[in-house]
């Protein structure tokens, strides 16, 4: 999955209506999680949920472990400053704080939260 473009395709292939194909796409995809530390991998995810609202995507998501766990908050934070994609992020944020990841505790130190605070504060004054 190194090439941008063998992710496109695993991407379209994760919303076949192919149970067999979704499960081992998800698991390629979360092989390459175990074993990539960077951020592109999360990042594009992202994007495509953010565009498509995958379920099977969202699953991925919120099934992140550390360090991706950083990558996913620095993600949506960038997405919280833009107001065509907050309400969509700001969903992600909440599927995957309800299912309480290990690392929940990383919110309060996270740049995400004050983004949060301040696009709250933004909120209320224009009310």
């Amino acid at each position: 999955m190194a090439q941008q473009a063998n992710v496109g395709e695993l991407l379209s292939m994760l919303d076949s209506p192919t149970l067999g194909v979704r499960d081992d796409v998800t698991a390629a995809f979360k092989e390459n999680l175990s074993s990539d530390r960077g951020p592109m991998l999360v990042n594009t995810l992202v994007d495509y949920y953010l565009e498509t609202n995958s379920q099977p995507v969202l699953h991925i998501l919120t099934t992140l472990q550390e360090p991706h766990d950083k990558h996913l908050l620095d993600k949506i934070n960038e997405y919280v400053g833009k107001a065509a994609t907050r309400l969509s992020i700001l969903s992600l944020l909440g599927h995957v704080i309800r299912l309480q990841p290990s690392w929940k505790h990383k919110l309060s130190q996270a740049p995400l939260l004050p983004s949060l605070l301040k696009c709250l504060k933004r909120h209320e004054t224009v009310q």
